[in-house]
């Protein structure tokens, strides 16, 4: 374990993080907030800088970084930046207890949109500004931001890249990954700067086109309004959020397949049908147990927010028009299964992935195949081309440990919670990044009431469902630190 190498790209990311705080102290000038605001963020950027300052070292030799210093990196920098990102609400007193805002800042970085705040009406710009900002930041990742930015080296930036990119397979838009970074952010910017302009278009203020974009982009699913997206009561605002929320559930190489000309096949990729698929079924299900129910009269209204309730949880978003939670037991169980599936490999949204899901189950048919016919020669494929015995293998060891850790975190909170419901709804939302429920925990209530232990146990779980589980099982593990490999 090189720890001079770790030690050097933490303290040089947490600096970008100190670096980005500038945002919200404009906003807070532009919006005349008292100066105890402003100095709440300039005092977490001393901070930072301070620490970083303490634990940073000259750089090392790059040719030492393996994939285990790689994993160790993203685990410590999305920790640390969500451990300082708290200080502004703490200093304030706008979250006066910690771990309340460490919460709610791990629920921002890992864009889970779970809040223990019931008011956020009563937040200050500059606040609800950092708080939304904090999905854009780390729906496509911290360090690929960084990484777009940094003048660092091949064999580093792969690691990182691999250790952080949402997915079962990491792969390259163009031959220098740095480049990839830059293409995949300007797209991801792009996105989020016309999906800005739709919502002001549609009577939406500046302030919080910008907010609920951030959190669209992410699919995050803060906002600055109690009754989220609801509280617009616009058509034309559902419509283009649930709508964005779905770009931005797919997966970014196909925009960019898109600019180089290649529609067709974008319309071939074998996720994306799959990923379609579900969401108009999905829809039309619901769609249909709503009318059979009577929720809605009006197909217009019934179809608007089904939609709007689909595409916000297949992508892990959370944005809100209606509290399903009243709706019948099959749009309920619908629901969970889009929780557990989620978006698209290599978009922002969170979940178990489609291609996953979708590989896994064609391993499990070649299996029941084999069975019935053991001389066969079975082949999983995946987009038309044949997968490796080892990339099967790992989703299969992957969907292990996704298991494993949600049941973990599910008997871990289970005691403060006052049904086994609740608590697999807050397990799953936490863990699949999505921030909204079912149970006592609800589409609206927020996580204030848990305690301080059940709240750690959940940061955890958002931190690693969006960082996939294995970063922090290399920074928890033993074997990290004892061997020099």
């Amino acid at each position: 374990m090189n720890i001079k190498i770790v030690r050097y790209f933490v303290s040089k990311l947490i600096q970008v993080e100190a670096g980005l705080m500038l945002l919200p102290c404009l906003i807070s000038l532009i919006y005349g907030e008292p100066f105890s605001n402003l100095l709440s963020f300039l005092i977490a950027m001393g901070i930072i800088f301070l620490i970083s300052f303490v634990i940073t070292t000259k750089k090392p030799e790059l040719k030492t970084l393996h994939t285990k210093e790689g994993m160790l990196i993203v685990a410590l920098t999305w920790i640390s930046w969500t451990c300082f990102g708290a200080l502004p609400f703490v200093i304030s007193g706008e979250i006066p207890f910690y771990i309340d805002a460490v919460f709610e800042m791990a629920s921002g970085f890992s864009t889970t949109g779970a809040s223990i705040l019931r008011d956020v009406e009563s937040l200050s710009h500059s606040t609800l500004f950092w708080r939304s900002f904090s999905h854009l930041i780390g729906g496509m990742g911290v360090l690929v931001f960084a990484l777009a930015i940094f003048p660092t080296g091949a064999s580093e930036t792969v690691h990182l890249m691999r250790a952080e990119v949402p997915g079962p397979r990491f792969g390259k838009l163009v031959s220098k990954l740095k480049e990839t970074a830059l293409i995949l952010y300007t797209i991801y910017f792009v996105l989020t700067l016309i999906t800005v302009i739709l919502l002001i278009f549609g009577g939406m203020n500046v302030f919080d086109s910008f907010c609920h974009s951030f959190g669209i982009a992410g699919t995050g699913g803060f906002s600055t309004r109690n009754a989220s997206i609801g509280f617009y009561n616009s058509a034309y605002i559902e419509w283009v959020t649930g709508m964005m929320m779905l770009m931005f559930g797919m997966n970014f190489n196909l925009f960019y397949m898109v600019i180089l000309g290649q529609v067709v096949s974008v319309f071939r990729n074998e996720e994306l049908r799959v990923y379609l698929s579900v969401i108009i079924s999905a829809t039309g299900i619901i769609t249909l147990t709503n009318h059979l129910n009577g929720i809605y009269t009006d197909l217009a209204t019934n179809i608007r927010h089904t939609f709007f309730s689909v595409s916000s949880v297949i992508t892990t978003t959370g944005y809100l028009t209606v509290d399903f939670s009243d709706w019948a037991l099959t749009a309920l169980t619908i629901f969970a299964l889009l929780m557990f599936i989620g978006g698209m490999a290599g978009s922002t949204g969170g979940g178990f992935k489609v291609a996953r899901l979708t590989i896994a189950g064609k391993s499990m048919f070649n299996e029941f195949r084999l069975m019935q016919n053991p001389r066969r020669v079975t082949v999983t494929k995946f987009n038309q081309s044949p997968l490796t015995v080892d990339q099967v293998t790992r989703i299969r060891n992957y969907s292990l440990a996704y298991i494993f850790c949600l049941v973990l975190i599910i008997l871990l909170i289970t005691p403060d919670t006052p049904d086994m419901q609740t608590a697999i709804s807050a397990g799953m939302n936490t863990f699949n990044n999505i921030g909204v429920g079912f149970a006592t925990d609800g589409s609206s209530v927020p996580f204030t009431d848990y305690n301080v232990f059940s709240k750690i146990v959940l940061i955890f779980s958002m931190i690693a469902g969006r960082l996939e589980i294995y970063p922090l099982i290399v920074l928890l593990s033993p074997n990290t630190y004892l061997s020099k490999s």
